[in-house]
């Protein structure tokens, strides 16, 4: 009897060690990352990395390009499953822009993305969301450690976020962004991350940005001339009433009922635009800006050469996103 009380004693002296060291364990690589944060402040980085989105029974892949100069520098390219880079976004101290190369457009507005929904692909913010989320769970299996939790800002597409580090380097490796029903709606597999990169003031400057794609500028006009309007897939149940301007370069969708909105589409010019109150809304692959108002609300983005306007007093912000993510996998009519 005496034997079997040493033996109980000392099993459960294992288990409170092993359930001591688990909980040290996490305790230890939340330090670690948030020293690893500290050091992103004064540290330059850049990445590459593959984003898959599945939606509707469709997957759409893009190529991503972020270059990261502390503490609030940054630039987000977004290119096709080619590699060829379609827009931009650029955050430095004067403002945030998004460009779009081949169009030599520019869009000026304020908002803190990075924070929110833009974290997804800069390292330095998936570490802050790590960190600052009380509900996340952590293990490791091999040279991998993963970290579950809810999505800061979730919506009617995302609700649960999964990131995987390297266990040595803490390198990025994958986010996995899950729907309700816990779904993979998005996968970003990182191919690539250095640190100490030393990056030229041109790299972060929008108007640069956007004359380096006058070369070719000329082939993506071409390219988008014989695309017409592209309507929605998604419309509340709106009856459509298409409205051909003079100009047979614009088309407006106007959709009536409850539920109504919108939709323009049209070649943009080349220049600088400025949408001062809007802030960025990631379609996963392409950025929107959205502007709310106490009667109308403005969606805008550009996608394939064309630029798309979206105006409704009755949608929601996740209805519109829903509206503008059915456009984005079409070809005009």
């Amino acid at each position: 009897m005496r034997k079997v009380a040493v033996w109980v004693m000392a099993v459960g002296l294992v288990v409170a060690l092993v359930s001591g060291c688990g909980a040290s364990s996490k305790k230890s690589v939340m330090a670690d990352l948030s020293t690893e944060t500290q050091n992103l402040e004064a540290q330059n980085y850049t990445s590459t990395a593959v984003m898959t989105v599945q939606m509707d029974n469709s997957s759409q892949s893009y190529y991503i390009e972020t270059s990261y100069e502390g503490p609030n520098t940054y630039k987000i390219a977004l290119g096709d499953g080619n590699k060829n880079i379609n827009q931009i976004i650029v955050s430095n101290p004067n403002g945030m822009f998004i460009v779009s190369p081949s169009l030599q457009k520019v869009f000026r507005f304020n908002g803190n993305w990075a924070q929110n929904q833009g974290h997804i692909y800069l390292y330095d913010q998936i570490l802050k969301q790590i960190i600052d989320n009380k509900n996340v769970k952590y293990s490791q299996s091999g040279e991998s450690m993963s970290f579950v939790m809810p999505v800061t800002s979730s919506n009617d597409v995302v609700k649960t976020e999964q990131v995987e580090l390297n266990a040595k380097t803490l390198d990025p490796q994958k986010v996995i962004l899950y729907d309700s029903q816990k779904k993979a709606v998005v996968t970003i597999d990182f191919t690539s991350f250095k640190t100490g990169v030393k990056f030229q003031s041109a790299e972060f400057d929008p108007h640069k940005l956007a004359e380096a794609g006058s070369s070719s500028s000329k082939t993506a006009a071409a390219s988008t001339s014989d695309i017409g309007y592209i309507e929605p897939n998604v419309t509340y149940g709106g009856k459509l009433t298409v409205l051909q301007p003079q100009d047979t370069s614009a088309t407006m969708l106007r959709y009536s009922g409850n539920q109504g909105f919108t939709l323009e589409e049209f070649r943009p010019n080349p220049g600088v635009d400025g949408l001062a109150n809007a802030q960025l809304v990631d379609m996963y692959g392409v950025p929107a800006m959205y502007v709310g108002g106490s009667k109308a609300s403005q969606m805008v983005w550009l996608n394939n050469g064309v630029e798309f306007a979206l105006t409704s007093n009755d949608l929601t912000l996740d209805q519109m996103e829903a509206v503008a993510m059915s456009t984005l996998a079409q070809v005009g009519k």
